[in-house]
This record gives C-alpha cells, structure tokens and sequence, in this order.
C-alpha cells in the first residue's frame, strides 16, 4: 500500500479504544435521560416561509415523471440509470441549485427527485445503475467518519489499489424490495465514478453491475436511494432518492384514485446558503464535519420549498414518504379554524394495512407520524373544501425522542398547503372505511425458532469527537459491534425470528432490516403494549423511542446471503450504527 493509504491510521486507534470502553457492557452507558443529543439546526437566511412566501403549483406538475426503459436484458425491460449532476429550482426565489440525481434515457442531467420506476409484481427488471458524478463531492467529506478511507477496509482488498481513496461513491439500494444479496445495493458494493473514461474502483462487496429485480411480494409504495458506507447522508441530501411503485391486481381491485389523483409525495427538510454566505446562494448548505443530527429550516416536497399545491376538489391518493435525513414529521391538515378533511390511512411501508386509520380532528390519530424512511398510503377527499386553503402542518420536534417527550412542538411546524379549486365537487370514488382491504400475511409467534435481544446504544467516550452510535447483537450486558466486526446475526433460511430492539439512548432511532418485511408484535417499555395502528400491516422500518422496548417478528425468506440492518437516520447508520446479517442455509452456527 501507498503513503496514500495511511491518511487516517487515528481510525485505529479511535475504534480500539470505543471497543475498550463498550466492552464494560451496559455499564458504560450513561443513563437515557441523562445525556444531551447532540443535533444541529441548520438555517437559510432569506429563505424562510416568511422571506418567499408559499409557491403556487399545480399539483400535475408535483408528479415526479415515470422512469422509461431503456431496453431490454434477458426478456425483462432494463433500466440504465446514471447519477449524474444536475441543476434544480426549488422556489422561483431560490437561485438553482446544484444537485444529483439520476438520469433515464430521456433526461439530459440528474433529475431530483430521481424519476419513479414503476414495477408489477411478479414482473423482473433489470436495473444498473451508474455512476457519473464529478470525482469531488457537492459537500465536505469528513474522513473520521467510519468507511472514507483505505484503512476501514480489508487490508487485502485495499493493498491492490493505488492512490486516493475515491471521494465520491455510490451505491444504489431499492428500499423494501426483496432481492438477492448480490442486487441489494449493499453499503460495501458501492463503485467510484465513471466519469471522463476514470478507472472504476468497487467495493470490496461489489459483485454485479446489472441488479435483479425480481418483484415477488405484495405491492407497495418503495423508493430508492444511496448507501454508500460512510457517506449516505451525503449523497441522499445531494438528491439521490427516487420512489420505486409496485403495482399488483389486489390494488387494481380496490379502484382507488388514480392517473393525476395517484400523488407520490416525498417529504424532505433542507437547508440553503443566503446571500451573504460564503458559499454559492442557493447552493444546499450542509456541516464540514460530522454532526449526529442535522435538520434544516426550508421543508421541501417533491423538490419544491414552500409549495403550495393546487388540487379540485375531489378525493386523492397521496403515496408518503419521510426522506428526511433525520427529521421525523407529524402529519396534520390545518385550516385556520375550519373544518379539514380526514387523512384515512390505507397503507404502510410494504403493504396495505389490516384497517384503514383515521387521522385528523376527533380522531384516535391527530397527526400521522412518519420517521425517516416511514411510508404512509393514505386517502383524502377535498371536496367539502372547495375555495378553501388547507395547511400540512408538522408537530413533531428536531431531535425525536418520543411521542410523549417532544412536546415543545416542531421548528418547522408548517409544510405545505393545498388551495382547493373552486370546481363542482367530484363524489369520491372509495369510503375508505368500508374498503375491504388484502390481509397482510400473519407471521405465527409459535413458529419463531429465535428471539433475539438487540441493544441501540450511544458509547459513553469516543475520542474523535465524533458521536456514535452503535448496535449490540451479542446481549444487552455484551459490548456493541462494530460495523466491520464479525458477523454475529445468522437467521436460517425460511425460519421465523422475533427481535427485540431495546433502545438505550435518548434518541428515537427508525430501524431498517433490508431483505425482508416484518410486523410490529409489541412496543413500551417492557415491549408488551400493543402497536400503533398504523403499523398494523408488513413494515421495513420501524420507530424505537427513547427507552423503549420494540418487539418485531419476521421470516427470512427468498434469499440466503449477506444484508444489513441499520438506524435510517442517515448521519447515525454513517456513523456505524449499521451491522451486517446473513440468512444462512445450513443452522446457525453449524
């Protein structure tokens, strides 16, 4: 290996020591309460609501475009996808800004959001994406943070490259969707740029460029997104995310809103450079180092700041996700005073839900709350509202802890509005209260061969100065692991397990398990509480409050091989709270 390869031997010294002070087990852990998160709240001066004021649009023109094929690959319709730079206007007041996102063959530059690729069940794609970004990145690249230099790899794996370790890397990951390990778009089978004939360096992980997707599972509301190791929340905040539709006759059977009532809607928080900043104004602002936690002050939909959408009034289907990096949101309509129609809840993040839910005024649910990576589907219907204004309002605070504990209400309490037009009203075409919605499967406790005991915990030292948060598979009185430590997590092919995340910190963590879905058995402090409503259907993520006991059950089948399970909040899972499983085909531990 080079001199090159030296530039972060501290990391060494820096993980021994966190391993020293968490092998003292739950020892070392400060009380949950009694330790401050540390988070920083970004701002974008002259950017405000009050500065720019809401943006008319109309609610057609909010619909990220479809994603087309490029061809086609051993019978299935292709997809070749690049990321590359591009340049998007967020508010007409706003100057461009540059981003990245993902270019189909009908686009002329990285479009953010990237375009939704729409899948049948049980249809294969065959999907590769590219990367053609610049070699340096949009922001600064904090080498402490675990997986930017040549010293978080395999020594083998490294010593066969020369140079610097590439600053820009990606890897695409389709998130919910059930796919071989080799097509997961793992956070280790990331590959450097392509651009200007560069030499491609891939990650030790990486095993194929054209990934298999196959589709066999229930339609859903997916998206995709960057999980390159050490910088995801880089990327995702630069603009790479895209939502991923799989469609499927049980939802055809519901005759649900669709064409331009069907609204994907992607849910972000950003933070911009103003005028007399030294960085370009209206060029996205982000820390030089590493911070735990960051939010910004503009809310962003869609792409859009400030947007405010022009609908009919008529009933809607708006597809939800919190894209955040680590912002949660608390879902409301607000209409000064006035009535606002029901939000009815339909849907989860891999599926419908048993019943629909419904949010709103003198309902069991007053907000929806959606954490980073959180899908909702859900159904609206405006036409009571006709010549009214309604406001998507947000109730829940920067950092979450809890329902109970985030009281102090949000810093960015307002989102989005709708101005209703002043049309005939349309009759709505479902009552959501009476639609007989496909059963998730239910995964049987009795056969659960496993119960594991998973810790998310926060070291008490960590001499970079950077905060960390880890994983602990081995026991709640074990030391945590490590992103690179041994594999400790090896579920058998086909069976059931139930895992109990026991959350130690003072933060909530929305925790993500690739490869399968899974169902919420339990919640509370001893994990014994029944599951919020909403989450009575199959999930990917799941929200674990502070001091909370979540217990999960799930089976892991269709594939064998190496996955992750990770903290969604992108600074936390960049940060090592991310550990690797692997679905076994022999007994664990053979």
């Amino acid at each position: 290996m080079t001199d090159e390869h030296s530039q972060s031997n501290r990391r060494i010294d820096r993980r021994t020591v966190l391993k020293t002070g968490a092998a003292l087990g739950t020892a070392a852990m400060l009380p949950v309460a009694a330790r401050p998160t540390a988070a920083i709240g970004l701002t974008s001066p002259g950017f405000g609501l009050g500065d720019l004021g809401w943006q008319d649009v109309d609610i057609e023109d909010a619909i990220p475009g479809v994603m087309s094929p490029t061809g086609t690959r051993d019978g299935a319709p292709y997809y070749r996808v690049e990321m590359r730079p591009g340049t998007h206007s967020h508010h007409p007041d706003i100057p461009d800004t540059k981003v990245w996102g993902y270019k189909g063959p009908n686009d002329a530059e990285g479009q953010y959001p990237g375009k939704t690729i729409e899948a049948a069940v049980n249809r294969r794609l065959k999907v590769e994406f590219v990367n053609e970004l610049p070699d340096q990145h949009i922001f600064d690249v904090d080498t402490r943070v675990h997986g930017t230099t040549w010293e978080d790899y395999d020594e083998e794996w490294a010593s066969q490259y020369d140079g610097a370790f590439p600053e820009v890397r990606t890897s695409t990951h389709a998130h919910g969707l059930h796919v071989e390990s080799a097509s997961d778009g793992l956070p280790e089978q990331w590959s450097s740029s392509s651009a200007n004939g560069a030499d491609v360096i891939t990650g030790p992980q990486f095993e194929k460029a054209v990934y298999d997707y196959t589709n066999r599972q229930s339609p859903a509301t997916l998206w995709y997104h960057d999980h390159a190791l050490g910088t995801t929340r880089l990327n995702v905040y630069a603009g790479l995310a895209g939502f991923y539709l799989l469609r499927g006759p049980e939802e055809e059977r519901l005759g649900l809103p669709s064409g331009d009532r069907e609204v994907p809607m992607l849910f972000q928080d950003r933070a911009f450079n103003g005028p007399d900043e030294d960085e370009p104004t209206g060029s996205y602002k982000y820390p030089e180092e590493f911070e735990a936690e960051v939010s910004g002050d503009v809310s962003v939909v869609n792409g859009l700041a400030w947007p405010r959408f022009q609908v009919e009034p008529r009933q809607y289907r708006f597809r939800l996700l919190n894209g955040s990096n680590g912002r949660f949101f608390g879902l409301a309509f607000d209409n000064e005073g006035g009535t606002v129609p029901t939000m009815y809840q339909i849907g989860t993040d891999l599926g419908f839900l048993r019943d629909a839910v419904a949010v709103g005024p003198d309902q069991s649910k007053e907000s929806l709350l959606l954490a980073p990576a959180e899908r909702a589907d859900v159904v609206v219907d405006f036409s009571e509202h006709a010549g009214e204004t309604l406001t998507v309002t947000n109730d829940a605070g920067f950092p979450f802890e809890s329902p109970s504990e985030s009281t102090d209400g949000s810093d960015l309490p307002e989102l989005a509005q709708f101005e209703v037009g002043t049309g005939t009203p349309q009759d709505p075409v479902v009552d959501p209260t009476s639609l007989r919605l496909p059963e998730p499967e239910q995964f049987s406790e009795q056969a659960t061969v496993t119960t594991r005991q998973m810790g998310l915990v926060s070291p008490e030292n960590d001499p970079s100065g950077i905060d960390t948060h880890l994983l602990n598979e081995g026991g709640l009185d074990t030391e945590p692991e490590h992103w690179g430590d041994d594999v400790v997590t090896e579920p058998q092919l086909g069976t059931t397990e139930i895992w109990e995340l026991h959350n130690q910190t003072p933060d909530a963590h929305p925790i993500h398990l690739h490869l399968v879905d899974f169902q919420v058995v339990g919640r509370g402090p001893d994990g014994t509480d029944a599951p919020d409503p909403t989450e009575r259907g199959n999930k990917d993520t799941v929200k674990v409050y502070a001091g909370e006991t979540v217990r999960i059950i799930s089976r892991f089948g269709n594939f064998a091989g190496r996955y992750v399970w990770h903290c969604h909040i992108l600074e936390h899972e960049d940060q090592e709270m991310m550990r690797p499983y692997e679905v076994v085909t022999r007994s664990p531990k053979e």
